[in-house]
């Protein structure tokens, strides 16, 4: 007995001092996070973030926090400016789809409506009009999840409940239903979808967390092919939540919402790599539930049970490196290896109505509709001798608006500093900035 103990003991501490690419290779994943988004517009945190869309057209990006009814935009440099909820109808939002300048918004049953609806707003998010479901078995009680609006302008919906997307035209009528169908035990079923993507080539690509799997149709509809495999380990889906397909190094990215990982697979589905892991350090993840990317080619991930948004940006060439053992700390324990950690790439003005530093580091502390919004505060900071100046940035259709910025600062360490004392002493959220 006190023989045995004495070899289980010292087999424990070989383990504890053992490298981990001894007992198997370590692999640190080409990304790396560069930023991390936790407050709204407002500087109150992020509650609960499920979904996200990327406007190419407008250059910024859609957070869509449920619990608050609201949707919250995010410049390119992913700075909070506005929030959209509430009062525009947006209650119970579950998701949101801009094209052609005009939002679209999954919306689902409230106090003063039963019924799921889209609701749209223009580019100045006006209402502009909304579109109830009907003219399929279960429409009065369908609530829509997901949205997309495909090449050809019919619109793509998911609900909570059922199985397939419903197809609408371009003015809201219903089209048809697109029921993927897959064996179970040998017997063929119907499959639901929780989640779609639209490649630049017009292809649809639905996910089904239950089946872990990815079903992929032309612009037409007509089926081509599918890929995944329900599993709980690297290359299976757990229970997939978000899907987005990146054309430019053709691949598409799935988040686990089980397994707290987001999975790279190639446009025909072959397994690339994954990352993430269940923690609450920067870099990893706790039940993710969407992803997109931006136009910076980066990915960026609603780390839904974090209350963050976190943005990733792809390392070519660092697949696969060997290094030496990592001890996560209980609050960072995950699945996979630690991730570098880089500053992000700023946005670039467009327009410098005030001369301007050029610092290695600045603090956005607002992002103004008006001018005198922006100088207003502008006035308040400088009397209190902050180094502070305004960036005119042109937003097209949105018109221009004014970034109030701090700096600069040789050091970030200077800047944080500065940023925590803005919160304390002045009650703005400032965002550290490397231009």
């Amino acid at each position: 007995m006190l023989f045995r103990l004495a070899f289980l003991m010292l087999v424990g501490l070989w383990l504890t001092l053992v490298p981990i690419s001894v007992l198997g290779e370590t692999v640190v994943q080409p990304v790396r996070c560069v930023e991390v988004v936790s407050t709204d517009n407002g500087g109150n945190p992020l509650s609960y973030p499920s979904a996200l869309f990327y406007d190419a057209e407008a250059d910024e990006i859609y957070v869509t926090s449920p619990l608050k009814n609201k949707l919250v935009l995010l410049t390119s440099d992913y700075f909070p400016y506005l929030s959209v909820g509430a009062g525009r109808g947006l209650n119970s939002v579950s998701s949101c789809f801009v094209k052609d300048g005009r939002l679209y918004a999954c919306v689902g049953a409230d106090r003063d409506d039963s019924r799921g609806r889209i609701v749209m707003l223009n580019g100045a998010f006006l209402p502009d009009g909304k579109i109830y479901f009907s003219g399929f078995e279960g429409a009065d009680s369908f609530l829509p999840r997901k949205i997309l609006v495909g090449d050809t302008g019919n619109i793509y919906v998911t609900g909570l409940t059922g199985a397939g997307v419903v197809v609408l035209d371009p003015a809201g009528n219903y089209l048809r239903t697109i029921e993927p169908r897959d064996e179970v035990l040998g017997v063929p079923e119907l499959v639901s979808i929780i989640a779609m993507a639209v490649g630049n080539n017009g292809n649809l690509y639905l996910l089904s967390e239950g089946m872990g799997r990815i079903y992929v149709y032309d612009r037409n509809e007509k089926f081509l092919y599918k890929f995944g495999q329900k599993g709980g380990e690297a290359g299976k889906l757990a229970r997939p939540r978000g899907i987005a397909v990146d054309d430019r190094n053709k691949r598409v990215y799935v988040v686990d919402y089980q397994r707290h990982t987001a999975s790279a697979f190639s446009l025909t589905g072959d397994f690339l790599f994954e990352f993430g892991g269940m923690g609450q350090g920067r870099g990893w993840l706790n039940y993710p539930s969407d992803i997109c990317l931006d136009g910076f080619g980066r990915l960026l991930i609603a780390d839904t049970f974090n209350h963050r948004v976190q943005v990733f940006e792809l390392v070519e060439g660092k697949a696969r490196v060997e290094q030496p053992a990592v001890v996560p700390t209980p609050s960072d324990a995950g699945q996979i290896g630690e991730m570098e950690i880089v500053e992000p790439t700023p946005a670039t003005a467009t327009a410098v109505p005030w001369p301007a530093p050029k610092p290695e580091f600045v603090l956005q502390v607002a992002f103004a509709r008006e001018p005198e919004d922006a100088g207003i505060l502008l006035e308040r900071l400088a009397a209190k001798e902050y180094a502070v100046f305004i960036y005119e940035v042109d937003k097209g259709e949105k018109g221009v608006w004014y970034k109030v910025l701090i700096g600069p600062f040789a050091e970030r360490e200077t800047a944080e500093a500065m940023a925590e004392r803005l919160r304390v002493e002045e009650k703005l959220t400032a965002i550290v900035q490397k231009r």
